[in-house]
């Protein structure tokens, strides 16, 4: 899967793909930062967080994703197989639960997990990109909107018109998935002329 990575994610989706780093998707952001605070252009960054995000996972999605990448049917029966009958216990002062069913998530550890996991936020990405404005910095083709690593995601705004597009992104990646948006944990950076004045769904400004 790792040798296709970079031809089906989204190409500021820095994990997954050999060759990427953590780092490349910072400097990313710093990159549109200091674009912004150069060019006096409002912006606002907004780092995403979404709640147990590896755990909460709908199984039906992501069997659907993996059909609509055209995947071999033997493979995706294998990822089935995995997940289907899969039960996890818990280990409290030495003592062993009952066997609980996995409805939903990924294992954690499991080197498959990151990859599966990466390739169901795609849409989620290319949604962003598709219809938020974003900024086009000086040196690179097209605009940047969104820029991930793995379930860190960090969206553009330059604009309150981006607002509704943003909560109807993730109104319905929430309803698709079984995600939910952290808001506690997710931060919203004001640039340069950015009005903090502006709600951004409750999302407090660092």
């Amino acid at each position: 899967m790792r040798s296709i990575l970079a031809e089906l994610l989204h190409p500021n989706q820095y994990c997954g793909v050999p060759g990427n780093t953590i780092f490349d998707a910072v400097v990313k952001v710093w990159d549109a930062i200091a674009y912004a605070e150069t060019n006096r252009r409002p912006l606002c960054v907004v780092s995403m967080d979404f709640k147990q995000a590896f755990d909460r996972f709908s199984h039906t999605y992501l069997l659907t994703v993996l059909r609509s990448y055209g995947f071999d049917a033997g493979f995706i029966e294998c990822v089935r197989m995995m997940y289907g009958n899969a039960t996890s216990v818990i280990q409290v002062n030495g003592h062993i639960s009952t066997p609980i069913p996995m409805q939903c998530g990924v294992r954690h550890g499991c080197p498959l997990s990151m990859i599966l996991f990466v390739l169901c936020l795609k849409s989620l990405l290319y949604y962003l990109d598709e219809r938020l404005q974003g900024l086009r910095t000086h040196g690179t083709p097209g605009k940047t909107t969104v820029i991930a690593y793995a379930d860190d995601i960090s969206y553009l705004v330059t604009s309150q018109k981006d607002l509704r597009t943003v909560r109807d992104a993730i109104a319905c990646y929430e309803k698709a998935t079984g995600g939910t948006l952290n808001v506690v944990n997710t931060s919203a950076l004001a640039v340069d002329t950015w009005d903090t004045a502006c709600d951004i769904m409750g999302i407090p400004y660092s």
